[in-house]
C-alpha cells in the first residue's frame, strides 16, 4: 500500500497552489527568503509563480517563470 503523504511531499512534483521557496537558502532568515505560490504549470518542468514579497523577489532577480530545479517545496496542496 502506497503512503499518500509520501506521494504529496516528493520534492520533484509540484501542483498549482503549492507553497514554494527558492532553493538553497538554509542559513538565511525565513523573512528574507523568496517565497511564492505556484499559479500555473507551463510544461517542460517550468512553473509560473506569484511571489509573496515582490521586493525580495526583485532583490534576487527572480521572474515569474521558474524551472523546477530552482524551487523547493514548503507545503503541498492535496489534489484528490
Amino acid at each position: 500500500m502506497k503512503c499518500y503523504y509520501n506521494m504529496i511531499m516528493r520534492e520533484d512534483i509540484f501542483n498549482i497552489g503549492d507553497l514554494i521557496k527558492l532553493k538553497g537558502f538554509k542559513k538565511l532568515d525565513i523573512n528574507d527568503t523568496p517565497v511564492g505560490i505556484i499559479i500555473a504549470n507551463l510544461g517542460i518542468s517550468k512553473f509560473k509563480i506569484n511571489w509573496a514579497d515582490e521586493k525580495i523577489a526583485k532583490r534576487f532577480g527572480l521572474t515569474e517563470i521558474m524551472h523546477k530545479d530552482k524551487i523547493e517545496l514548503i507545503s503541498a496542496t492535496k489534489h484528490i
